[in-house]
């Protein structure tokens, strides 16, 4: 079907959606449990201010949500990807900046690229694909009328 989005899109953003709820909630609720302890390398970045992990744990809801409303349409919602992949490939870039310039260790490298550049990459290329299926689909209904 021409509105059906590939089939990968819905998984991938259902589990997104799920793990960055989980992290608003432990931002929200745990802030120092979630600063110190759940995440490798968060306190290399500087030190622990509750309010500021709580204010990213806001961010963090509002685009779970968005990625929940997206894996249940994605071709409808799909500006909810594009703003999604927006900030978490700003976020991957902040830190890709943060390593090469010495303000990050490499010693939870693999934890970043698993859990900052995979998700920024793969929702890049879902809000690519679907941006490229509404744009062909408006065209057809143009030429259509």
């Amino acid at each position: 079907m021409a509105d059906q989005p590939p089939r990968w899109i819905p998984p991938v953003l259902w589990v997104l959606a799920v793990l960055g709820l989980i992290t608003a909630f432990a931002q929200l609720f745990a802030p120092g449990e979630w600063f110190f302890t759940l995440v490798p390398g968060v306190t290399e970045t500087g030190p622990f201010n509750a309010h500021l992990v709580q204010d990213a744990g806001t961010f963090n809801l509002a685009i779970g949500v968005g990625l929940i409303a997206a894996a249940r349409n994605p071709v409808r919602y799909a500006i909810a990807v594009v703003i999604a992949a927006t900030a978490a490939s700003a976020h991957a870039l902040l830190h890709v900046y943060a390593h090469a310039a010495g303000l990050l260790s490499d010693a939870h490298l693999a934890v970043e690229l698993l859990g900052i550049l995979a998700p920024a990459v793969l929702l890049t290329a879902a809000a690519i694909v679907l941006i490229r299926r509404d744009s062909a689909s408006g065209a057809a209904h143009r030429a259509a009328a």
